[in-house]
This record gives C-alpha cells, structure tokens and sequence, in this order.
C-alpha cells in the first residue's frame, strides 16, 4: 500500500512538472521511452510548432521570429508537350498529361496536410497552364475541386511576351516554340507572385511528385533558417 501511495504522489508531482515546463514554453524529454510529455509526442515526430518555435533534435530549439502567414503554389503545366527537348523521352512510357495530374494530386494532398498542421496559414493554388486539351484542364479542374484550398486557373497567353524574348540564344541556336513558351510561363508565374501573393511563394512545374509532408516541411524549415540568419530566404 505504501509503495502505491508513492508510485501516485511521483505521478502527480510529474504531472504538475510538466504542466509547469509547458506553461513556460519548456520540452521535456523522458530518455526511458523517448517521449516529450509536454507535448504528448514520440521523438520521431514533428516537435515543432508553427509560428512559435522549431525543434530539431540534435540541434536544439530556435524561437520563430519570421512566422509565415501564407503559402502560395504556382503550378506551371502544359500537357501536350512531352519535354522541352523533344528528342529526349521521359523515364515512364506515359502521356504528359498523366505526369500532369499525379503531381496535382500529389501537390494538393501535400497542401490538405500543411493545412491540416498549420491551420492559421492562408493557401491557395494558382495554375498557369499553356495549351493543354480541353479534357486535360477539365481533369485539373476536377482535381482542384476536390479540395477547399482556394485556386485559379490562367491561360498563358505567349503573345504577351513574345517581343521580350530573343530569338537566338547564347549559343547561336533558334530558339524553338517549345522554349518560348516555357519563358514566357515562367515571366508569367513571376509577374502572379508579384501581383497576387502575400507571402511565400512555391514555384513548381507539373512533372514532380510530393511526399505529403513536402509542403509543411518547407514552411517549417524557411521558418527556422530565415529566424536563425534573420533574413527572406530564395531556395
């Protein structure tokens, strides 16, 4: 009975230490089990909290002085042009337009997660696509209404910076429709993050594919480097 009494008065007093450490902004960390009670988590998880503090084992915490308020993605696609050299082929013998939409679909379950984690931050997605069939941009559409993160669809239109691109590059070659297009999408996605966002900004082309916690560790990691070196950061 006395050893019960003495297991409980330990619980208690651990329970009031915790409670104290958390009050105070401290982690804890039980070594036996490697636990953070002052969190409920396991040290395999993400210690860190958004806009507070960042948490890496070993290296410690830092305080978050550049918290971000919003993320906007600006998804370049074009699913009738397999590669931009087009002698060159893709490692699966699929259509573009497949490649497309896994990295869409990949794209908004990464952005679902981030939002999910970080439910203060504003998200959308903005696409600006370039020729893709109509099929193709109703598919896309259906991805996107899938999900209630905010998005937009923009039709690139190369005309509007056909005259700002030379037609020769460094290498005394022409440069082809294919190219042109790409620069001008990328003109494109550069004048939409300067007109549109607020905050960060993920530039990203339609052939990569996202783990779903992609999205939610980038926030956190601008977050910890741009507070450690106290500046915006371009990766």
């Amino acid at each position: 009975m006395k050893k019960l009494n003495n297991i409980t008065k330990a619980s208690f007093f651990k329970k009031i230490f915790i409670k104290i450490c958390r009050t105070f902004g401290y982690e804890i960390i039980d070594q036996s089990s490697f636990f953070v009670p002052t969190q409920n988590k396991s040290l395999n998880e993400n210690l860190s909290i958004q806009g507070k503090k960042s948490i890496n084992l070993p290296l410690g915490e830092i305080k978050i002085s550049r918290k971000v308020n919003s993320l906007t993605v600006i998804f370049r696609s074009c699913t009738n042009v397999n590669m931009l050299t087009q002698n060159k082929t893709r490692l699966f013998d699929e259509n573009k337009s497949e490649y497309t939409f896994r990295s869409l679909n990949s794209i908004i379950i990464s952005l679902n997660h981030a939002k999910k984690c970080s439910p203060k931050i504003h998200f959308d997605i903005v696409i600006i696509d370039h020729n893709s069939k109509k099929e193709d941009l109703e598919q896309i559409k259906k991805q996107l209404n899938k999900t209630n993160i905010k998005s937009s669809i923009i039709s690139l239109n190369v005309n509007e910076f056909i005259d700002n691109i030379k037609k020769i590059n460094a290498k005394n070659e022409n440069v082809t429709k294919n190219q042109m297009s790409n620069m001008s999408n990328i003109h494109k996605s550069l004048l939409t993050a300067k007109s549109q966002c607020d905050d960060l900004v993920y530039f990203v082309e339609d052939d990569y594919l996202h783990m779903k916690e992609a999205l939610n560790e980038m926030i956190l990691s601008y977050e910890r480097i741009s507070s450690q070196i106290n500046s915006e950061l371009i990766l």
